[in-house]
């Protein structure tokens, strides 16, 4: 039997404040590799919290682990 499947929808709102401020990084700098992190490691986590699957999750994962491990430290010393 085959049961039909919802269909996934994936919307991003371009007035959201990240999408806005990653929007005029870009702009400012196109060749800036952080801003392109930012944006891919965003639209992903954008398909994950819409039910899609990506096809390299280790390397989503490995992104957020970087982010996490270089920033944890800021965020260590502001707590102080």
């Amino acid at each position: 039997m085959g049961y039909m499947m919802a269909k996934k929808h994936l919307e991003i709102n371009p007035d959201h404040p990240i999408v806005e401020t990653l929007r005029q990084k870009a702009e400012a700098d196109k060749n800036d590799k952080a801003v392109k992190d930012l944006v891919v490691l965003h639209l992903e986590t954008a398909l994950l919290s819409s039910g899609f699957s990506l096809e390299d999750p280790q390397t989503h994962s490995n992104q957020i682990y970087h982010m996490i491990n270089k920033d944890s430290f800021k965020i260590f010393s502001m707590s102080q």
